[in-house]
């Protein structure tokens, strides 16, 4: 291993480690009363030294963020790895990332409670961090509409980008609400997990049902309703 290999590796760790650290902190006491001397003391760096690898808490959260979408991307691959429509992949993504979701949930408590916030003073460095991913995410996202559509198994009637779009942010609002919802499901004795259980049902006419009326409707008399 070259001196220039044995440096970047230990780069790697080192930034590794802080972000654990942070995470753990995060989760055990909220982004906002954390402090960059608490995690810089977890890892047994100077300050100095954290602030080499990460300029603020902010970016600290990006790379968490960064982090998490990685795993769920591994999972998703993981899960589709048997051939399926167009439609039924779109399925297997929302139950993955429901699965992701419920298994994950201090850091979706986190994402939700804290995000929007810190994502309204997201800077470049922080949209490179996660750029990415959401390029492999939408790059597989737009490609698999395109074969629904062409296969028959997702309506057709929509631009696929915009389909896209339309889908990730439900998808996301559903299984990262924002806390008020929470409480709003909790006075009505919904919980978080029937919540997002159900969602697939939900969203399946939104995919397919269209088509379905499409040709029922191309059978009535002009003008008829």
């Amino acid at each position: 291993m070259t001196v220039a290999n044995r440096r970047q590796r230990e780069k790697e760790q080192r930034r590794t480690a802080i972000i654990e650290a942070a995470e753990k902190l995060f989760y055990a006491k909220g982004f906002d009363r954390v402090t960059m001397d608490e995690i810089a003391e977890a890892v047994e760096f100077s300050k100095g030294s954290l602030y080499v690898s990460f300029k603020n808490k902010d970016a600290l959260f990006f790379a968490i963020v960064a982090r998490k979408h990685r795993e769920y991307l591994e999972q998703l691959r993981n899960d589709l790895k048997e051939p399926a429509s167009g439609g039924e992949q779109i399925r297997r993504m929302i139950r993955c990332l429901v699965d992701f979701s419920k298994k994950h949930k201090e850091y979706n408590d986190m994402a939700c409670t804290y995000g929007p916030l810190i994502w309204s003073r997201m800077d470049a460095d922080d949209e490179r961090a996660l750029a990415e991913n959401a390029m492999e995410y939408n790059l597989w996202l737009h490609d698999t509409i395109r074969r629904g559509m062409e296969d028959g198994s997702i309506r057709n009637d929509l631009d696929t980008a915009m389909f896209g779009f339309y889908l990730s942010l439900i998808s996301i609002s559903v299984v990262s609400p924002l806390p008020s919802w929470k409480k709003g499901f909790e006075m009505a004795g919904v919980s978080y997990d029937q919540f997002v259980d159900n969602f697939l049902k939900f969203i399946d006419p939104s995919i397919d049902h269209c088509r379905k009326q499409g040709a029922q409707g191309s059978s009535k008399n002009p003008g008829e309703r």
